[in-house]
């Protein structure tokens, strides 16, 4: 039964050609088919944006952008400093976005290529790879590192985890379980992105061999959930940096306005 729901969504990306040491897998050229469709994006509403913005890309993305820095300035409590961190934040959830919805247009695992005497998709959404939303998790806590140091400094921002009083056994103690969250948070952000993204994968395929002929019928409930879901998803991973950014870069009389203000959907996450 295992293998029966997962024969048409392996759990892990399958490789297309070996590049000195490292295999380059079917999630990565998606990966960078994604990048370059956002960058793309990007260019093309900021080619056409202007005050009265005739362009409808221009205007949505305009519309987007104004939407998420609301509710970035709530978070930080600061609109400045959301401007600040405003190209990271909106370029963190587009990207993860488009990467979500990717792997729901059709057509998309039809492509394929023949490994080892067995045809193996040529993309596959870049977000149902752990090693990907892994890399992202990283990127994204090593980014709230760079921006807490260059903030506070190195000794600032040590004195995020560790008291004045370092040598006192409890405070060291403490400081410690705070670096171990600081680090347990890579593996929330990437597992919580894998798991929601691959099992609608895995979900989609199971329901599609199910359904034989009528699949198209069957799945298109389920395509509309994952619809939802990856926008969520792409909204939770950027709010929850969001907070992370706020609490790293606050300093030590900013810290109780900075908690105030985390939304209460990044208090529970």
């Amino acid at each position: 039964m295992f293998n029966f729901f997962f024969a048409s969504a392996p759990l892990a990306a399958e490789k297309l050609v070996q590049v000195g040491p490292l295999p380059f897998t079917n999630s990565m050229l998606f990966g960078l088919v994604t990048a370059g469709f956002v960058i793309t994006l990007f260019g093309m509403a900021a080619k056409a944006s202007q005050l009265w913005p005739k362009s409808r890309l221009a205007f949505f993305v305009e519309t987007l952008t104004e939407m998420l820095l609301s509710v970035i300035a709530d978070a930080f409590g600061d609109r400045k400093k959301a401007l600040k961190h405003l190209p990271f934040l909106l370029t963190l959830f587009i990207f993860i976005l488009v990467a979500n919805l990717s792997g729901l247009i059709p057509g998309v695992s039809a492509v394929t290529l023949t490994q080892n005497g067995h045809d193996v998709p040529l993309l596959r959404a870049f977000t149902t790879d752990l090693n990907a939303t892994l890399a992202l998790a990283i990127f994204t806590i090593g980014s709230v590192q760079f921006y807490a140091i260059r903030e506070l400094g190195f000794v600032g921002h040590l004195k995020h985890y560790f008291s004045d009083k370092p040598w006192n056994p409890m405070n060291f103690f403490i400081g410690i379980n705070e670096v171990f969250g600081e680090l347990l948070r890579i593996v929330t952000l990437s597992m919580r992105l894998f798991g929601v993204i691959y099992a609608g994968e895995v979900l989609l395929h199971a329901i599609a061999l199910l359904a034989g002929n009528f699949a198209w019928a069957a799945t298109l409930p389920v395509m509309f959930l994952e619809i939802f879901f990856s926008i969520i998803q792409a909204y939770l991973f950027m709010m929850l940096t969001t907070v992370y950014l706020s609490v790293a870069t606050a300093h030590h009389d900013d810290d109780h306005q900075e908690v105030a203000n985390v939304p209460a959907v990044a208090k529970v996450s």
